[in-house]
């Protein structure tokens, strides 16, 4: 498992994050509406969303930096548009790397990792898996990790639990005229509510680490759950 020395690394990342909460006026609409699109069709969905006045925000907004941890250095990949991190500019920064962490950021104050991020882990051989994101101008929240068996447990486990993602009451419209998706954006509370939840539902599956970053003290609290 990644020691005090990574987390310390990994947590001075947070002033330097990309995150949405940085955009004023974002286009945000509430749960209720989420669930009348459920069904819809894309078409459908874009005309709902053009009759409330709502403009999606372009996909190029949704920033995510990447990072990783390599035996006891951390590289910078580079920031990446869309939630896409190529897999080729990891793999040529890890051949050499006797243990693993993979550390990227979530443009939405959500530090859990995705479905989509755990899948990765597994693809590409991380030992650990870590998200951070910015929940205002003065929290950061880190989550790493690590499987407590195969990675290929957690994923069969994941597929189970989706719907935590849906116990937050806003989502920003990302998309354009053709094409519309809704990323989570829970309030301080929710976001608590949800690592919680997520703890709960991994926490046989998976050790945890929750860092919680005070941007304007420099200082982090860590709770573990291995």
């Amino acid at each position: 498992m990644i020691n005090e020395d990574h987390i310390s690394l990994m947590a001075s990342t947070a002033y330097s994050i990309p995150s949405l909460i940085d955009i004023e006026s974002l286009p945000i609409i509430d749960k209720d509406h989420v669930i009348k699109m459920i069904n819809m069709f894309m078409d459908e969905a874009i005309l709902y969303i053009n009759k409330l006045g709502i403009r999606p925000l372009p996909i190029e907004y949704v920033k995510e930096d990447a990072y990783i941890l390599c035996n006891n250095t951390l590289d910078y990949l580079g920031e990446f548009r869309g939630g896409a991190i190529p897999q080729h500019t990891i793999l040529k920064y890890i051949s050499n790397c006797s243990k693993i962490a993979m550390l990227h950021s979530h443009p939405i104050p959500m530090p859990m990792p995705t479905l989509e991020d755990i899948i990765a882990s597994y693809q590409i051989g991380y030992n650990v898996e870590c998200v951070i994101s910015r929940v205002s101008n003065y929290l950061a929240t880190m989550m790493c990790i690590e499987p407590r068996k195969k990675w290929s447990d957690v994923i069969e486990h994941s597929y189970n639990t989706v719907e935590y993602f849906l116990k937050t009451s806003r989502y920003i419209v990302v998309g354009d005229s053709y094409y519309i998706e809704f990323l989570p954006f829970p309030d301080i509370a929710e976001q608590d509510h949800m690592v919680k939840t997520f703890i709960d539902m991994f926490i046989d599956y998976v050790k945890i680490f929750y860092i919680k970053i005070n941007l304007i003290h420099k200082v982090y609290d860590v709770e573990m759950f291995i």
